[in-house]
């Protein structure tokens, strides 16, 4: 337990403290300024990380990479058609690409090789043939027949 002496001696002591001078609250003021910036932008890198796994995560879509490109090509030839097509040329990237999204969403494997010695892979109703003589990312024009 205190004694009255103690409290008021502590009282006493306490006021004759010195108080923050002007330069002291600048000073305090600025780094609260700079927290609540460092804040905003931590929040801001937050809501933008949310917003691309609900995008990744939360999208019935599967295209990524070169599966839009495909399948614009596949969708032109599907209206002029009436029918997917056969065939189309792809390069190594794509194929790997393709084989690669076969193995991540778990689709069963339909890997072929033709009667000129060339690999083809099944991707939806279309068969890509490997060229591995061209471009790293080239797809070619969808045909009907080789």
């Amino acid at each position: 337990m205190l004694s009255r002496r103690e409290l008021i001696a502590a009282g006493v002591a306490g006021g004759l403290a010195a108080s923050p001078g002007a330069e002291n609250e600048a000073m305090a003021t600025a780094e609260q300024d700079a927290d609540r910036a460092g804040q905003r932008e931590i929040a801001l890198q937050v809501q933008n990380v949310d917003a691309t796994l609900k995008n990744v995560f939360l999208t019935s879509s599967v295209g990524h990479g070169v599966i839009p490109r495909l399948r614009a090509d596949m969708e032109v030839f599907l209206r002029a058609n009436q029918k997917f097509p056969d065939f189309i040329e792809v390069g190594i990237a794509v194929f790997y690409e393709i084989y690669d999204w076969h193995i991540k969403y778990d689709q069963p494997l339909v890997i072929n090789r033709l009667s000129d010695g060339r690999y083809s892979l099944q991707f939806m109703f279309t068969n890509l043939v490997l060229r591995p003589e061209q471009d790293r990312n080239f797809i070619g024009v969808p045909v009907d027949r080789l």
